[in-house]
C-alpha cells in the first residue's frame, strides 16, 4: 500500500487563476493496478528542500472513461506542496504516485435507480466531479442534484466541463451554483443562451441545503448524499441533512481541511512506544510534541501515511494499550474510534507506554 510508482505528467491545465489540474499517463502494464473508485485520491511524493513530503489529491477523472488519471490542485496559503505543484510541475515530469486509496467513494451499478445529492465547495469539487461523471455514465436511470459553492464566478473549478455535462444530461443532472462574493456582472454569465443556468448568492450552509432539497426533491426514493469541502461547510451540510431525518449511513463525507485547530494538549515526554509494523516489532520513545507517525519515520521505518492532516486515514492503526490524544480527526468515525483505531499522524501519548499495531 505504501509503494510508489513513477508516472509521467501528460497535461498541466490552468483551471482558474489559483488552481491547476494534472493528468498522468498510466502505462498499460499498470492499468489494473491503478484501478480506482469514483471519489478516491492519489498520494504524491516530492523532495522539496531536501525533505520528503507527501500530499493526497482527489481524482477528478472517471474510472468509467478511458482517460488519464487527473487531479485538481488549488493553491493554499503557505501550502508547501500545492504551491510547488502549481509553480513547477510541467509536461514530461516524472512524479512518485501511490496507488489510489480512500474511503470516500460511490459504489455504482448499471441497474441502479437512485437520486444522488452532491454538495461541494471550492476544491471539494474534485472527488465530487469524479462521482458525478461516473454516475451519469454508468447509471442511466439515476439522477444527480448538485449544489456547488465558490467565492466568485472566476473561482469555479471545471466550469466548462460542468456546463458540458449539464447540456448532455439535462434530463438527469441539476446543477446550482452559489457564490459568496459574486461579481457585479454575475448575471451576464446567464445571458446568450445560458438563461437556463441556476444560481444563487450565499454559501453552502444550512439554509442553502434546506432550500435546495425543497426546490429539487428526489426522483428516486433510494437517495445518497455526498459532501466535500472545508470543515464548516461539512458541519452545516450534515446538520441540515440530519434535521430532515436523513440517516447517517446515507451521508458520505470527505473533508478538505478548513478547520483551524486550537488544540494545546501536551503529551507525555519520552513515552515508550511499541509498534507492530510490516511484520516487525519496533521499540522506541516518543519525544515531547511528536506524533506516533513522526516518531516511526524518524526511526527510519516506513509506516503508511499520506496527508498528515488527520483527513485521509491512511496512517490508521490500532491502539493495543495506553492512551493517546488525537489533535485532529476527520478520517475516523465514532465506531472505529470505539474499537481502538487511531490516526497515528495526529496521536500523541497520554500514558508512559503506548502499543500500536498496523493491520
Amino acid at each position: 500500500m505504501t509503494d510508489f510508482y513513477q508516472l509521467k505528467v501528460l497535461e498541466v491545465k490552468k483551471e482558474t487563476a489559483d488552481a491547476t489540474s494534472i493528468a498522468f499517463d498510466v502505462p498499460l502494464a499498470l492499468y489494473k493496478t491503478f484501478n480506482y473508485k469514483p471519489g478516491q485520491y492519489l498520494t504524491l511524493k516530492f523532495n522539496i528542500g531536501g525533505e520528503e513530503v507527501r500530499r493526497s489529491y482527489s481524482l477528478c477523472s472517471s474510472p468509467a472513461l478511458e482517460e488519464p488519471l487527473r487531479i485538481g490542485v488549488k493553491r493554499v496559503k503557505d501550502g508547501l506542496v500545492s504551491n510547488y505543484i502549481n509553480d513547477n510541475i510541467k509536461v514530461g515530469d516524472l512524479v512518485d504516485v501511490m496507488l489510489p486509496n480512500g474511503r470516500f467513494f460511490a459504489e455504482l451499478k448499471k441497474d441502479n435507480y437512485k437520486t444522488y445529492y452532491l454538495f461541494a465547495a471550492g476544491s471539494g469539487i474534485t472527488p465530487i466531479l469524479s462521482i458525478l461523471k461516473t454516475v451519469l455514465l454508468t447509471e442511466e436511470r439515476s439522477f444527480v442534484h448538485m449544489l456547488y459553492g465558490n467565492r466568485s464566478q472566476d473561482s469555479i473549478l471545471f466550469n466548462e466541463e460542468l456546463e458540458k455535462l449539464q447540456k448532455e444530461y439535462a434530463d438527469r443532472f441539476i446543477l446550482v451554483h452559489t457564490l459568496s462574493r459574486p461579481k457585479s456582472n454575475w448575471s451576464d454569465l446567464w445571458l446568450s443562451g445560458k438563461k437556463d443556468k441556476i444560481h444563487r448568492k450565499g454559501r453552502v450552509d444550512t439554509l442553502a441545503i434546506e432550500w435546495f432539497i425543497n426546490e429539487y426533491p428526489p426522483y428516486a426514493q433510494n437517495t445518497e448524499y455526498y459532501i466535500c469541502g472545508p470543515g464548516t461547510m461539512i458541519e452545516n451540510t450534515k446538520k441540515a441533512l440530519q434535521d430532515i431525518d436523513v440517516p447517517n449511513e446515507r451521508i458520505f463525507i470527505e473533508s478538505f481541511g478548513g478547520v483551524t485547530s486550537s488544540d494545546v494538549t501536551e503529551g507525555i515526554d519520552n513515552a515508550s512506544l511499541v509498534a507492530q509494523l510490516n511484520g516487525e516489532t519496533i521499540k522506541t520513545t516518543i519525544s515531547n510534541g511528536k506524533t506516533i507517525l513522526r516518531t516511526l519515520i524518524d526511526a527510519g521505518k516506513n509506516p503508511p501515511y499520506s496527508c498528515e492532516g488527520g483527513v485521509c486515514s491512511t496512517c490508521m492503526c490500532k491502539l493495543k494499550s495506553g492512551k493517546v490524544h488525537m489533535k485532529n480527526n476527520l478520517g475516523l468515525d465514532k465506531s472505529e474510534v470505539d474499537k481502538g483505531y487511531i490516526l497515528s499522524c495526529q496521536s500523541i501519548p497520554l500514558t508512559e507506554k503506548i502499543e500500536v499495531i498496523y493491520e
